[in-house]
Parts: structure tokens; sequence; C-alpha cells
């Protein structure tokens, strides 16, 4: 079956995916206007489940997680942890690093995460608890912002153009999925910034080209 791919904006931005997170099993939202927590609840067909992270509304760069966890940054306060905990039903974890956009750094889907060389050691073993995968740690393009590279669920992977083929090999057998290069909003390539997918569905940012749109269909349906 065909996923659904489908524009849509966050209160008008088309940098969706900084407000918003998505699993399999679970949908992340800041807060936001009636509409357009509708119109990301239709399409994933998830429940969603509105928070802020040390009180700020860059969900999707300050969080990253699976069906097994959700890790944020040090910069959360206790009640937004107990509130997620409460409606996800999933262990959330504060990561205590300096570094706070998760979201940037990891790339994970439920079977194994790609994690920037800037974590300790500390660090990755909780990561790997947490997210119950295996743990890799390097680059992508020379870049340590590894989560901002691509999107990954469990059946597809789009990567930043930049990318090299033997990047882009060790990703397609290390997450054992298929891998494809591209962009969102009409050229962008750091990917995650505008990009939220699940097995079923996909939403990209209002700017997003037809031929964007095709290359997302062909990465993860």
């Amino acid at each position: 079956m065909i996923g659904k791919v489908q524009r849509l904006a966050f209160d008008g931005s088309s940098n969706i995916g900084a407000f918003s997170r998505v699993s399999e099993n679970w949908l992340l939202l800041a807060p936001s206007d009636f509409s357009t927590a509708k119109d990301f609840v239709n399409l994933f067909s998830l429940k969603a489940t509105t928070t802020t992270i040390g009180h700020s509304t860059l969900v999707g760069i300050l969080t990253v997680g699976n069906q097994n966890g959700l890790l944020v940054p040090h910069i959360v306060f206790d009640e937004e942890i107990k509130a997620l905990e409460t409606e996800l039903e999933l262990p959330v974890h504060s990561l205590q690093s300096k570094l706070t956009a998760l979201g940037n750094l990891i790339l994970t889907n439920d079977h194994a995460a790609l994690v920037s060389p800037k974590f300790s050691k500390t660090d990755l073993q909780n990561i790997r608890d947490v997210l119950g995968v295996e743990v890799e740690v390097r680059q992508l393009a020379s870049s340590d912002l590894v989560g901002s590279h691509g999107v990954v669920t469990n059946k597809g992977l789009l990567a930043h153009t930049s990318l090299t083929g033997e990047e882009l090999e060790w990703l397609a057998n290390f997450f054992g999925v298929g891998v494809e290069v591209g962009t969102i909003n009409c050229g962008v390539p750091y990917l995650s910034i505008g990009l939220l997918v699940t097995g079923q569905a996909a939403a990209a940012g209002i700017e997003t080209t037809g031929p964007e749109l095709m290359r997302i269909t062909e990465a993860f349906f």
C-alpha cells in the first residue's frame, strides 16, 4: 500500500519538523492552532500529545525517540517529563548532556540509531538503553549533525544530497532499509526540519515541490 504524502504547514511555517516529531505509535506537537493539530492528526491517524520542552516550542529539534522510548534534553522541566510519560506510556529520559538539539544529533528508527560524535560514552549508553537499539557513532557529510541529514523509518531513509556513495551504502546496511537522496521545501537538504514520516504517511513542508514529493514517496513507500 502506498502511504499518504501531503504538504503541511505548522501555524504557517514550512519548517514542520522544528515543532513536531512522529514515531510509529506517537505524535508530538508544540502548542498550535486547532486546524494545524487537526491536519497532523488526520494525516498520521495518531493521537497528538501537545508539549513544550523547557517551555520551548522547538519540540522536533529538542527530542528524538522511537517505539521504545523518548529522549529529551536536560532543559526539560519535571512536569513536562511526567506529562509525556503519562500521555505516551513510554520511558522518557532526560539526557544529562550539555547538548540540547537531540533531534539534530541522532538519527533513529525502531532498530538502530546513528549518533553524533559529540556525545560522551555515558550519553551513548543512555541513548542505547532508552531507545533499545544498536548504536553507531559517525559523521555524515563531515558534519556532526547526523539527525538533520536524514529521515529514517522502518521502511526507508531519505538522506542529504551531499552524502557520498560510501555513506549511503553504509546507511542502507546499518538501518536495513533502502536509501534515497532528496530535498524538501524547494531545495532544502536538511530533511528533518521539514519532513515527518511513518510507515503509513508522510508530511512535508508546505513549500515542498512536486518532484520532491515524488522522491519522498519513492524513498518510503
